[in-house]
């Protein structure tokens, strides 16, 4: 399983990093983040294997994965400080960033080797 989590450190910016994270997520009370970040506590997580059905209806796949990259790469710009852990262990955004890289080349070997499958039987 690879589940990324994170921690914001707590700053005068809080406001623009809740907004920030509930356009990802808003199922996620915004009491809850505050809350979060004022004890150093992960604010969220998100599980890089996970499918939802639902988000690919007529072939129109949600890419999950780019959104949340993109939500951390927003908060960046937000001016969050911010400490990434998968699995529990502390990683740069350059290692989430190799293996977000790396789980789309599986990604796409599965489809050709499931094209390949359909065509040659």
């Amino acid at each position: 399983m690879d589940f990324i989590q994170i921690k914001i450190e707590k700053d005068s910016s809080i406001t623009k990093y809740i907004k920030i994270i509930r356009k990802f997520d808003n199922s996620l009370p915004i009491g809850t983040i505050k809350q979060r970040i004022d004890e150093n506590d992960f604010v969220m997580g998100f599980d890089l294997e996970c499918y939802d059905v639902s988000e690919d209806i007529n072939g129109n796949e949600i890419d999950r994965k780019k959104i949340f990259r993109d939500m951390l790469e927003e908060l960046f710009r937000a001016g969050a400080r911010i400490s990434i852990y998968q699995d529990g262990e502390m990683i740069s955004i350059e290692i989430l960033d190799n293996w977000l890289g790396f789980l789309e080349e599986i990604s796409k070997q599965v489809e050709r080797d499931i094209e390949r499958e359909l065509r040659y039987g």
